[in-house]
């Protein structure tokens, strides 16, 4: 396992190494704006398996972390109105929003749910890496299958010796992680509470009530 300080990942040697692994199909943990992450290139159905093993989990689907605006858009089929005119204004930060995918996303990379999960960390840094790669990462919290994310890097290193790459960004506060926000339908809906969730509640209650969030199956106004 190599182990990479996150500070220096835009150096040049470094974000080779890191891209050539990745190009590779091997997997990384890396340090987001909630959790460290567990992943490697999302456009890789080979790195999917790998963190399903590492994971020893299957049949659920990842999300992908993005660079930018127009990488998110490369994934999905569209932007709801409703996300472009109040949501677009909580990324970069602690949300995953779930779209309908595009074209250029392979299905079996969804396994079978019909939506697309996009983070774009509020980590500048990691946002610049992203960007560097040119490609999005898969987005999963390090754990194994059932237990509590790891935010402790030694800590990962030991529970995840199949690790490749290890980016070192030191231990992280305590975090519930992304508030997860399906944006595919008429009216948004929180399927995750996470960190930041008054966010999106405040967006969207202080338009005059044009717009709603669900929670649970209850209508927030």
């Amino acid at each position: 396992m190599t182990v990479i300080p996150f500070d220096s990942v835009l150096v040049p040697d470094n974000s080779a190494c890191i891209r050539d692994c990745l190009h590779a199909g091997g997997i990384m943990a890396y340090p987001t704006d909630t959790l460290y992450g567990l992943g490697g290139n999302f456009l890789s159905p080979a790195a999917h398996a790998a963190v399903d093993r590492l994971k020893g989990r299957g049949g659920s689907p990842y999300s992908a972390a993005v660079a930018d605006w127009a990488m998110l858009e490369s994934l999905v089929a569209e932007i709801p109105d409703v996300f472009r005119g109040r949501l677009q204004d909580l990324l970069p930060g602690k949300f995953t929003f779930l779209f309908k995918p595009g074209p250029a996303v392979d299905p079996a990379l969804l396994k079978g749910s019909g939506k697309i999960g996009i983070r774009m960390p509020g980590l500048p840094l990691l946002l610049e890496l992203i960007s560097a790669l040119g490609f999005p990462l898969i987005g999963t919290s390090a754990n194994l299958s059932g237990r509590p994310p790891l935010n402790d890097p030694r800590r990962i290193a030991r529970e995840f010796p199949g690790l490749d790459l290890l980016i070192d960004g030191g231990a992280l506060p305590p975090s519930r992680g992304s508030t997860v926000v399906d944006a595919t339908g008429e009216t948004p809906r929180i399927v995750r509470r996470g960190d930041d969730e008054e966010k999106a509640l405040s967006l969207l209650q202080g338009d005059g009530g044009r717009s709603s969030l669900t929670l649970g199956g209850k209508k927030l106004q």
